[in-house]
Parts: C-alpha cells; structure tokens; sequence
C-alpha cells in the first residue's frame, strides 16, 4: 500500500484524469442510440421523454420514483423477492433479453397476473434488480469492520471494493445488469441514485474513524469514486467476463489517487 501511495504524484493524477474524461465519454456514448449522437437536439428531446416514461428523476442525489409497484405488505414483498429471485435465477442459465415476464412467472412459480402486479415490463424487472443490487452494496460497506486497529482510510477503501467485488463476481446477473450488456438507459439512471447511497454507506462507515474533511463535500466526491471503479470493472468485464484480481488493483489506486487530492495521507481519528 506504502509503494502504491509513494506512487501516485507521478502517475494518479493523469490516471483519475482520464477516468474522468473516459465516464463522461461512456456516458454520452450510451444516452441513447444513433439518433442522438448525430443530432444532438433530437437525442435530448427523446431523453425527456425516456426520463419521463420511466419516472426516474435525473439529478445523481434525487430519489427516484419507481418505475414499478412496490409492495407494502408482507404478503406481497414475499412474492416481489420471489419474482425478483427468478428473474435473476433466469439471467445466470440464459443471459439474454429474450426472457419474458411469463418466463419469469413460471420459474416463480406464480400466476403472469401477479407479476404484471408489480411490474409492467421485463425492464422494469431489471430496474428493481439493479436497485437490490445496490441495496446489497450498501450492506457490505456499512458492515465492513477494519481488518486491525491501525486501519487507514486507504485501507479501509480496499475492504469495501473488494468485499464488493467478491459478491459481483459471485453473481453473474449483478455483473450483466451493471457493468454488462443488460444495462439500459432506465437501470443506468436508477444505478445513478443507488451508487449515491453507496457513496453515503461509504461515508457512514470512513465517519466511524475518521474525522473527514467537509469541503468538498465527502459524499460527493465518493460518488465520483465510485464512478471511476464502475468504468474500470466494467472495462474489465468486457475483456474477461467479470471483474479481474488486476484490474481490482488498478480500480483500488485510481480511487485512493482521485480521493488523497482532498483528503490527507493520514486522517484524524476519532
């Protein structure tokens, strides 16, 4: 940790860079189809309307309304988590968009109505997927305990990334659906909204035993940690099908790097 540290002034600040300028370009590669990166005012429009027809509010810190019906009773939560755990049983034996609600409703073993219920399409399906996903993340984080009683905020960091990337590598849904071919404008919106609860469980944690400097806003710039990660594993993905012991390493210094031009070295205790 000590070498990848001494490391950074010569080479992190040109890494985080060009992370950054990479996930704007991703970004905009993927807000739409041809239509909009040939005619700029075109795509915009049909982004509104995208938005709009999904009802997923666009600002990173904003909750979402949900694109499908949550349930509220205890009855019908089991039967959500069924459907859910269907859908994801479905996607690890045929990764595909091919997969229907009815296909969903026979392996839940449930009646098409009851799933239309819930959701009105299978992207919507895919949505609340990305979102207990990211709940997952947010569980792992807040429940990290430091490895030894000397634990730095850097080290800290590579027990959240790496306890993260054990479960993603662990299901192969999570990876598709987030880093994956089955992403879709409505998940990446909704992804957006889950990594900033993420960035908050981070902070919960680092606030534990750390007194974090508040300018510029911590969660903020965790967020854009968490940004930079999700653009290498997903470069890792495309390469390797999941996220590699390498790329981890490369995803783990680009982080520490972006995030020790605000915070120091060493943080205060608490």
């Amino acid at each position: 940790m000590q070498l990848l540290i001494a490391l950074f002034p010569f080479s992190g600040f040109y890494l985080v860079l060009y992370l950054l300028l990479s996930r704007i370009q991703l970004d905009w590669l993927y807000s739409g189809d041809l239509a909009h990166r040939t005619h700029r005012l075109k795509g915009q429009k049909r982004g509104r309307r995208v938005a709009k027809k999904a009802k997923v509010i666009e600002e990173p810190g904003a909750e979402s309304e949900q694109i499908y019906r949550k349930p509220t009773q205890a009855r019908g939560i089991a039967k959500f988590e069924q459907i859910l755990d269907a859908t994801h049983k479905l996607i690890e034996e045929q990764p595909t968009r091919e997969i229907s609600l009815y296909d969903i409703a026979d392996e839940a073993g449930v009646a098409a109505g009851s799933v239309y219920h819930f959701f009105p399409s299978i992207d919507s399906v895919f949505v609340a997927l990305v979102e207990r996903y990211d709940e997952r993340f947010a569980e792992i984080i807040r429940n990290t305990d430091p490895e030894n009683n000397d634990v730095t905020w850097q080290d800290l960091l590579v027990q959240h990334t790496e306890s993260s990337r054990t479960f993603i590598n662990a299901h192969p849904p999570a990876l598709m659906l987030l880093i994956g071919p089955l992403r879709t404008w409505q998940s990446r919106q909704v992804d957006t909204v889950g990594d900033t609860r993420i960035a908050q469980a981070m902070l919960e944690s680092y606030g534990r035993y750390f007194i974090l400097p508040q300018q510029p806003k911590p969660e903020v710039i965790l967020h854009h940690a968490i940004r930079m990660l999700e653009s290498l594993w997903e470069l890792s993905y495309q390469h390797h099908g999941y996220v590699t012991d390498g790329m981890s390493v490369e995803t783990n210094r680009a982080m520490i790097a972006y995030l020790s031009l605000y915070w120091s070295k060493y943080l205060p205790p608490k």
